[in-house]
């Protein structure tokens, strides 16, 4: 589709071109309706004008409504293509610019107008990852395969998934099915004429672009030929260790099925929250953490990670009381002490920041954020030398800690102790 006249300006019909290209790879990309994937949040808007008297500069509106609604991204100050646009988050966009002549302002764009150019922003790539790779109890006879999978993305099209083989005879990838709904599960027939090793691939391809492999195997066949065990569980990725109460709730044997099954599927949720975490998109981690709470309440490391993102949101008595949750369960819950301890010096707690920090010191007496973080509840409850004591534990008690150290060193040097005065009194 040619680009639309826009505007006439002292007489002249001035023809806008809008051209889209990524930062990454300067990658310029031809006019058309169909939106064009972009995976990055910067996007440059490159345009040339014909025809334009001196002076003349272009100004970008974008729409995020399908045309409804249009909001202006500024004016470009220095006349010269590319136009940066920042995405304030992901979508689908539609772009269109304007002109300013020397001495008159633009007209935004009226509803509904037809964007210039339709682009889907999306800078996420998706969580994917096996489950579980089960060989049917009828394997001999029937050769089925069970494949079980988790894919996250919030951009996802209808037929998101491919998976593909690759057996040890042919080193070729071959595709079992390149178009899957994002359902989790596949039932596949290994093919008769593989018989020694096989490994599956699961591609995963959001709105965007992103296109995610994960390899399982090499598997051999014999393996299911002898046992319908699960050739594979889904590992335990949690953003910390797990606590002892964790390891705990797996004592006294194997759960049930359907009691494993939850555990399993808190898990994943864990894993999907943790993976937006990262990512900075507090509000769906924390809704993939309470989802996973709902299937295994005593999954801590969800509570503490759902804790955390309301610390961030500074909701401290909120998160204070998730903290204490887990401590009631297991007091020696290292993430949940220094948790409750930030959460309470948010609050001012300090005499209770001074206790949980003890607490966890006795566990990890080489912990220096531990050793600081005291050092400053003591400053605040004014007992200046237990202050300076802790900062030069602080600063002493591990060396790889170097972030620390400094900071330690700094309020030394702020509140004038020598190191010798704080070693003659010691640390309490």
């Amino acid at each position: 589709m040619p680009p639309k006249p826009i505007l006439s300006a002292y007489g002249s019909q001035l023809a806008v071109v809008l051209l889209v290209a990524l930062l990454s790879g300067r990658e310029t990309v031809a006019q058309t309706s169909d939106p064009t994937p972009i995976r990055s949040r910067t996007v440059e808007l490159h345009y040339r004008l014909a025809g334009a008297e001196p002076g003349t500069k272009v100004e970008l509106w974008y729409t995020r409504d399908r045309g409804t609604t249009w909001q202006s991204a500024g004016i470009d100050e220095d006349g010269v293509s590319p136009f940066v646009f920042i995405a304030p988050a992901e979508g689908l966009y539609g772009f269109l610019l304007t002109l300013h002549g020397p001495t008159d302002t633009s007209t935004p764009p009226a509803a509904h107008e037809t964007p210039q150019r339709w682009v889907f922003i999306d800078y996420n790539p998706p969580l994917a990852q096996w489950d579980a790779v089960e060989a049917d109890d009828s394997f001999a006879a029937k050769r089925i395969v069970h494949m079980r999978w988790t894919a996250y993305d919030d951009h996802f099209a209808a037929r998101p998934v491919a998976l593909s083989f690759q057996s040890t005879v042919n080193g070729n990838w071959q595709v079992i099915d390149g178009s899957l709904p994002n359902t989790g599960r596949y039932d596949w027939t290994v093919p008769a004429d593989v018989t020694a090793q096989v490994s599956l691939k699961l591609t995963v391809t959001d709105l965007g672009g992103h296109c995610v492999e994960r390899i399982y195997g090499p598997v051999p066949v014999e393996r299911w030929l002898k046992s319908p065990v699960p050739a594979t569980q889904p590992a335990v990725a949690t953003t910390r260790p797990a606590s002892e109460s964790d390891e705990a709730a797996f004592a006294g044997g194997v759960p049930a099925p359907a009691e494993l099954e939850k555990r399993l599927k808190a898990q994943d949720l864990h894993r999907q929250g943790a993976w937006h975490l990262q990512n900075g998109r507090y509000a769906v981690a924390a809704e993939r953490f309470r989802e996973a709470l709902e299937a295994d309440p005593d999954l801590s490391v969800a509570r503490c990670d759902l804790a955390g993102i309301y610390y961030l949101q500074q909701d401290y008595g909120k998160a204070l009381e998730l903290y204490n949750a887990i401590l009631a369960r297991d007091a020696k819950y290292i993430p949940a002490l220094r948790g409750a301890a930030l959460a309470q010096g948010a609050l001012r707690q300090y005499p209770q920041t001074r206790d949980t920090l003890k607490k966890l010191l006795a566990i990890k007496e080489n912990d220096a954020q531990a050793w600081f973080d005291l050092g400053d509840a003591m400053f605040m409850m004014g007992d200046a030398l237990a202050a300076r004591n802790d900062w030069t534990k602080a600063s002493t008690v591990d060396p790889a800690a170097e972030a620390v150290t400094r900071k330690a060193k700094r309020r030394l040097e702020l509140y004038g102790v020598n190191s010798s005065e704080a070693s003659a009194n010691g640390a309490r």
